[in-house]
């Protein structure tokens, strides 16, 4: 019986390698999120347990009034002296609260806390989502030791990629060059898989969510 060439087989295993680099595969996953996951009947209720259950703090107010009211006690609380944010309307309502308030172009390095709004609140995850939007401040949710966020009911979904879809529904035109999902304040493992908070972040997440409709 005569065995093939060293060279000839060596051929024969490249012909195979080469045929297969030049297969196309198509991988389709048709499902829904649903599919997998359970349907919320809840929203508010599966957002507040999953913030918890990452470390992070959800409170439910019914008016701008009670919403503000809880921040101001929180500032006086903390000893802080002012909160940091981008947005205007925020900043109004904190100045009527008598809170004062400094931008970003004035302080964030030693920014006590910072407040900002967000896009939208995935109840599934527990997630805030955040965009590179000018009135978000991308610095503040990256470098605040504490990040405080004002959302209402209507920016609460139930998967991320409804998030998604609400945003590029949202912007049409094209998406902010920078979306975040954030889910609880930040941490780390990494070193003798001790837990430490706020490595790469902030070490707590704050969220006020005002209650506009009913559920």
């Amino acid at each position: 019986m005569i065995q093939p060439s060293d060279s000839s087989s060596r051929e024969k295993i490249l012909s195979a390698v080469r045929n297969i680099q030049q297969r196309t595969v198509v991988v389709s996953y048709n499902y829904r999120p649903e599919d997998v996951f359970f349907q919320p009947d809840d929203l508010l209720a599966v957002f507040k347990d999953e913030v918890e259950a990452v470390a992070g703090q959800c409170n439910v107010f019914s008016s701008d009034v009670e919403l503000y009211a809880s921040i101001a006690g929180l500032v006086s609380e903390r000893n802080w002296e002012y909160l940091v944010t981008a947005d205007t309307t925020i900043a109004a309502n904190l100045n009527n609260s008598g809170i004062a308030v400094r931008s970003p172009e004035n302080d964030v390095r030693s920014m006590p806390a910072a407040i900002t709004s967000c896009e939208a609140l995935v109840a599934r995850t527990g997630s805030v989502v955040m965009s590179s939007r000018p009135e978000l401040g991308r610095q503040l949710y990256a470098f605040a030791p504490v990040h405080l966020v004002v959302a209402t009911l209507e920016q609460l979904v139930a998967f991320p990629e409804d998030a998604l879809e609400l945003m590029q529904n949202r912007y049409s035109d094209g998406l902010p060059a920078a979306v975040t999902f954030v889910t609880g304040p930040s941490r780390t493992a990494d070193i003798e898989k001790t837990l430490v908070m706020g490595a790469h972040g902030p070490k707590e997440l704050l969220i006020f969510v005002l209650k506009t409709k009913d559920e």
